[in-house]
């Protein structure tokens, strides 16, 4: 990472965030934990003091160079507030010094928001679980247990793009065709339908074991049968794409708490294939085991980072960048349909597991999103949507319900969110 004393140069997968957000995509997540009792937000406040000692990266403003956009740090200090926007709202806003964090609490839950520019979902993660266990320790006056992250400031402050970077020569990268676009009456004032699904675990795995491959693959293929089963036949003409990203940690050691990720474009061509539920889910366990490759992964890093390297990138001012970048930005956005995001296992000392319920993670996105998470038995499935209906996530959580799965279905309310008002209501139990 490019420091000097209080400001360092964005990661590479970072690069093209500010200049593509707006109001309908955001580039902001939120990941979320629900306690069984409600929030101090005095104690909540105290351990948000504590960890921003720990992720000194986290305090930090973007700002806007002649060349390249960059991080700086600040003095500003994070306040914690009961939840009062929409889930996902902006922010950065130009020639403003907002943190690019934000923490709120609505009863018995702590959400952690946070723009992509500063960090992935894995680095928020760490972030989240800290917070959580300084507040319950703090709140429930135990020993504070012993995370198993312990990195330095200096490793979670590591531009790990930058790290793996070799500077060799790059494949030329295959050409892909447009996918399947969805379409449809949208909210108006850009707002987010969030939808969420709580479900047992197990009955999931066991399905997924049955047809011998992953809980990642097995969901994957059973969102591109939900939008396949919705759009109209004619738009199948182009394949069915889904974006999922993939976290490098698992691949390059890494104990970075900013962006260290790529992406997988896995798709489906309904129009010239059979479409069985079999065939959908070999299709995407091929393709994802040839991206996930060493070699693959190593040429993602290479490309990334070869933007910043190139000289004519570097001598070009940002005002004629930016409108480049968004351009790219929204090319790229026409070869997938939907994403689908798989964070994993969140983990909390044992000393703490029975006072949480569960975590769960949502992304602001003007396309259709899917994040998914566990905790202990638990699995959290999030759709946040621009569209008005929600036929795709009936249709998805009618198929696991169809496996013996029960699903506990919550949504955010997509008006206007009032002071004292609902922020997170369960609609229905399948």
């Amino acid at each position: 990472m490019n420091t000097d004393h209080n400001w360092s140069s964005l990661d590479n997968a970072a690069l093209i965030f500010p200049a593509a957000a707006q109001k309908a995509d955001t580039q902001v997540f939120r990941i979320s934990c629900e306690l069984y009792e409600k929030i101090d937000p005095v104690i909540l406040q105290s351990a948000l003091d504590q960890t921003i000692q720990i992720f000194h990266v986290y305090q930090s403003v973007l700002k806007r160079g002649f060349f390249w956009y960059y991080l700086e740090s600040t003095d500003r200090k994070p306040v914690v507030h009961e939840e009062n926007t929409q889930p996902c709202a902006t922010l950065y806003r130009k020639n403003s010094k907002n943190l690019l964090f934000d923490v709120s609490y609505f009863k018995n839950r702590i959400n952690l928001e946070v723009y992509h520019v500063l960090a992935d979902g894995t680095g928020a993660v760490h972030f989240l679980r800290t917070l959580m266990t300084k507040y319950l320790s703090l709140h429930h006056q135990i020993d504070e247990p012993n995370l198993d992250f312990d990195a330095s400031a200096t490793q979670m402050s590591d531009d790990s793009f930058r790290k793996y970077y070799r500077g060799s020569s790059r494949k030329k990268q295959t050409r892909r065709a447009f996918a399947c676009r969805l379409r449809g009456h949208k909210y108006p004032e850009d707002r987010l339908k969030i939808m969420t699904g709580l479900i047992k675990i197990q009955p999931l795995l066991d399905a997924a074991h049955r047809h011998h491959t992953t809980l990642t693959v097995f969901l994957a293929a059973c969102l591109m049968n939900a939008i396949s089963e919705t759009v109209h036949e004619r738009t199948k003409k182009r394949p069915i794409v889904l974006d999922i990203p993939v976290n490098l940690r698992s691949h390059f050691p890494s104990a970075s708490a900013r962006n260290f990720f790529s992406v997988l474009l896995i798709g489906y061509d309904y129009w010239h294939h059979d479409g069985t539920f079999e065939d959908v889910v070999k299709k995407i366990s091929d393709d994802l085991r040839a991206g996930l490759s060493k070699e693959k992964l190593t040429q993602v890093i290479e490309t990334y980072s070869a933007v910043e390297h190139n000289i004519f990138a570097r001598i070009t001012p940002l005002i004629i960048k930016d409108p480049a970048l968004k351009v790219a930005y929204r090319y790229a956005a026409r070869r997938k349909t939907a994403g689908f995001s798989n964070l994993g296992i969140v983990s909390m000392p044992q000393e703490l597991e029975s006072f949480i319920r569960s975590f769960d993670i949502c992304y602001g996105s003007n396309q259709l999103q899917v994040c998914m998470c566990s905790f202990q038995d638990r699995l959290s499935i999030s759709f946040s949507s621009p569209f008005v209906s929600s036929e795709i996530q009936r249709r998805f959580f009618r198929t696991l319900t169809s496996l013996g799965a029960e699903v506990e279905i919550t949504a955010s309310p997509t008006g206007d969110v009032k002071e004292g008002g609902p922020k997170h209501e369960v609609l229905r139990k399948m």
